[in-house]
């Protein structure tokens, strides 16, 4: 290949990390190449309303190319990444297209980590791309649909479980989007199936519900979620999951047809394809400066990145914004010859919000909750958004919901048959691929 044939910059990953690469570096009109599975860049902390019908997919999504117009530097390329030979300078694609680089980001986002819970992989939905919340809204709704058939109580009872393990934000916000909507929607659009028919269970493994924030928060945060039926468990273990059932360390079964896993994070399962070194949850190692060790032109930056020194950085969409700036801002450095500066994570602030009107917020030494909080956290996602046509149809849709106390197209859409378990999954081949991140 020749030298004039390599992009000068490749990204990989259209998530928080790689979008924000790519931005610093077309600014500096940098020639890069960004590559990811999917053409969009997804907004990752809304997918459970689009799992609880209240946002449509194409509202968090945003076209990649349509992010590039001002940028006549860069280019996309719709590819998968399978492998790659960093000796080498290359990344191999699922087409067995090369593509070299003289500078590479790894930005390719996580995916789900079920340390080691036996069906956690198989049975249980997850929410890590648009595809996962797409397929959890039309199983929801098609058991919705079927429990209004069933006569036999019992039946009907495990049908209308569900269960979310994991009592961090995901697992908190969603739990109370589903309140909402057992509150709201299923009284209005199923005349036998009650809300109080609908239950909803959040495990959480550890002592207490959102572990990052203040013991206060994680109290309101309980009690909000309690006030609304919630049935909240903290230190339940979960050991096994079925198409059926949820299994618990203290031996309880719980029988539910809807399993969500929101319990913890890894990275992208192409990165063990890359030739690099890995710690913990398959995450590149990177040393402070967010460069591969031993390979000074490799960066790496969000969940598929584990920083030597900074090992407990949360995997949330503000590292990895920021980690996508440093590790560009160092590319930068490095071409004109100047030494890497080390990555400084500044907090920002922790936000969940767990239904209408009610959220926590940890900003600085400031705690806010309730409506206060609620209002912070729209503004706050309003604006991470890309893209003003989406940040003005989801305005509209969430005042509209406000003001009607209704939620969005309830349609199911898609031919997936209904699930067995693991038809709701990601195959094996999808798993080793870069995905949304």
């Amino acid at each position: 290949m020749k030298e004039t044939d390599r992009a000068r910059v490749v990204v990989v990953g259209a998530g928080f990390a790689g979008l924000h690469a790519v931005r610093r570096l077309a600014k500096a009109r940098i020639r890069v190449l960004w590559v990811d599975g999917r053409n969009y860049h997804c907004f990752l902390p809304l997918l459970y309303q689009v799992a609880t019908a209240g946002l449509e997919p194409q509202e968090i999504a945003y076209p990649a190319r349509s992010i590039l117009r001002r940028f006549p530097t860069a280019e996309f390329r719709l590819a998968h990444v399978v492998g790659g030979d960093p000796a080498a300078r290359t990344l191999v694609t699922a087409a067995g297209e090369r593509i070299g680089y003289d500078r590479l980001i790894i930005a390719a986002g996580g995916a789900a980590e079920d340390f080691g819970v036996a069906g956690a992989r198989d049975s249980a939905f997850r929410l890590y791309d648009l595809e996962d919340a797409r397929l959890l809204r039309n199983h929801m709704l098609r058991v919705l649909e079927e429990a209004e058939a069933l006569e036999d109580p019992a039946a009907r009872a495990a049908l209308l479980t569900f269960v979310i393990v994991g009592g961090g934000p995901t697992g908190v916000e969603m739990a109370g989007a589903l309140a909402e909507f057992r509150t709201h929607v299923v009284p209005r659009d199923y005349r036998k199936v009650t809300a109080e028919a609908v239950r909803i269970v959040l495990l959480e493994a550890g002592p207490e519900l959102l572990p990052p924030f203040t013991p206060r928060l994680r109290e309101r945060a309980r009690r909000d979620l309690v006030g609304r039926r919630v049935d909240v468990r903290s230190g339940a273990r979960v050991t096994r999951i079925t198409p059926d059932a949820v299994e618990l360390a203290t031996g309880e079964t719980i029988s539910a047809r809807t399993t969500v896993w929101a319990a913890g994070i890894r990275a992208a399962p192409v990165t063990a394809d890359l030739g690099l070194a890995t710690g913990k949850s398959g995450r590149v190692r990177v040393d402070p400066t967010l460069r591969v060790p031993g390979y000074p032109e490799v960066f790496a930056a969000g969940d598929v990145a584990i920083v030597d020194g900074a090992e407990r950085l949360p995997q949330v969409a503000q590292v990895a914004i920021q980690q996508g700036e440093h590790a560009a801002a160092n590319v930068l450095r490095g071409l004109r010859g100047e030494p890497c500066l080390p990555f400084q994570y500044r907090d920002k602030g922790s936000m969940a919000t767990i239904g209408r009107s009610h959220a926590v917020a940890m900003i600085g030494r400031f705690q806010v909750t309730g409506r206060p909080a609620w209002f912070l956290w729209l503004a706050v996602h309003l604006v991470m958004l890309i893209g003003f046509r989406n940040r003005l149809v989801v305005l509209v849709n969430w005042a509209w919901s406000y003001l009607t106390y209704d939620f969005g197209l309830r349609a199911i859409v898609g031919t997936e048959p209904e699930r067995t378990a693991g038809n709701a999954r990601a195959t094996d081949t999808d798993r080793r691929q870069t995905r949304v991140g």
